[in-house]
């Protein structure tokens, strides 16, 4: 049998131990939330100290103010925060169309609902991210003589590249230009990963998912500010029973969301100790890299990144077919965004980032997890070694 090396993270973890025992424990709760009878209460109970734990370690001290919402996944919440929030009022003042600020290279689940509003006549900035930085000159100039920004969406971190973009200040710059704005973030790759506060970071909502920190697939998270609460800025993207205080119907994943809490809570618990890790065997995989710069195997820097995501060059030799040479070794990475690697298309992020469309075709990345170990990264290197030698076109 062959052994086996996960280093594909940013697409989705293994569920943890302490996860899946939550998981097994909500299946015995078997009432709807939404039911008065026992059953019920004691499910609704669950679903009340679940939603305390993802509140908790988003930093949120209290939840009766703001709010925070279970989806079935990120792709949902960012969905809920950007439609929602575009048809809960008339955007459009005077004849004046409406804008929203986006990122260049946005993850799918953000670029896509933006899409959507484009095609409804709204206006769409992205912010430039060459290298991995977010370009507030540009978004300075941008606002000076812009009209009617009511919306921004940015993520935290990108997927493909790693890099942590100052959001903090972006948000802070928007909101001064336009105190009403709404400014959204996409936090998936950064929980858990990074010290996270909402607080801290200024935006009026924000979404979290828990197959990205060691829980299982079919739960995620939209915290909503109170401002935004208290003036229905957001109306529901899925109507009907009105659960999830009227944000989002149907009935509870209790055990997805069981299993989610109990990841954040563990995850919270360890960040310190699991940040110091990662960070060890990123230096560790950099310097293994190194060895292999002079068969022209490169890495990507960000100007500010995160430790967890790496994204490598290989010398021409197509991602498609390092992925399969590794995966035949049982090592498993990526070319980028696992919502998007069947598309077919080069990587926006990366063109974002800066990135010819060769290197962008040669491009994969390694994700990193507290869960691995240097043999995992030492596997990897020395397939990579074996690949580069061997698939490299002349």
């Amino acid at each position: 049998m062959v052994m086996t090396h996960y280093l594909d993270n940013s697409a989705t973890t293994k569920p943890s131990e302490a996860s899946m025992r939550a998981a097994v424990e909500a299946l015995e709760l078997y009432g709807n939330p939404s039911s008065v009878h026992s059953e019920g209460v004691r499910s609704k109970h669950l679903l009340d100290a679940s939603r305390a734990k993802i509140a908790e370690a988003l930093g949120v001290k209290r939840i009766n103010g703001g709010s925070v919402i279970f989806t079935s996944s990120g792709t949902e919440a960012n969905c809920t925060a950007i439609l929602g929030y575009s048809e809960a009022k008339k955007r459009f003042r005077s004849g004046k169309a409406p804008t929203v600020i986006i990122t260049e290279g946005e993850h799918p689940s953000v670029e896509n609902p933006t899409l959507r509003l484009k095609e409804k006549g709204w206006n769409v900035f992205r912010i430039p991210t060459r290298g991995g930085e977010l370009d507030v000159d540009a978004l300075r100039t941008f606002l000076a003589t812009a009209e009617n920004v009511v919306l921004a969406a940015m993520m935290l971190v990108n997927n493909e590249t790693g890099a942590l973009y100052d959001v903090k200040r972006a948000a802070s710059i928007i909101h001064t230009a336009f105190p009403e704005c709404h400014v959204h973030c996409d936090a998936v790759q950064a929980f858990m990963k990074i010290k996270l506060s909402v607080s801290i970071l200024g935006v009026d909502s924000m979404t979290v998912s828990a197959h990205k920190i060691h829980a299982p697939r079919g739960a995620a998270a939209l915290w909503i500010s109170a401002d935004t609460v208290k003036k229905k800025n957001i109306i529901p993207v899925l109507p009907g029973g009105g659960q999830e205080m009227g944000f989002r119907s149907g009935t509870e994943n209790l055990v997805a969301i069981s299993a989610f809490a109990a990841a954040a809570a563990e995850e919270k618990a360890g960040l310190a100790e699991n940040i110091e890790k990662v960070e060890k065997l990123r230096g560790y995989l950099e310097s293994s890299l190194d060895e292999l710069a002079k068969e022209g195997v490169a890495v990507k820097r960000p100007v500010s990144f995160v430790p967890h995501i790496v994204n490598i060059t290989l010398p021409r030799i197509k991602s498609e077919t390092m992925l399969n040479f590794l995966s035949g070794k049982g090592i498993f990475v990526s070319a980028g965004s696992a919502c998007s690697a069947s598309s077919g298309r080069l990587s926006h992020a990366l063109r974002a980032f800066g990135c010819p469309d060769d290197v962008i075709d040669s491009s994969l990345r390694v994700s990193l997890s507290h869960t691995n170990t240097e043999a995992d990264i030492d596997a990897l290197c020395t397939a990579l070694a074996e690949g580069v030698r061997t698939l490299a076109r002349f």
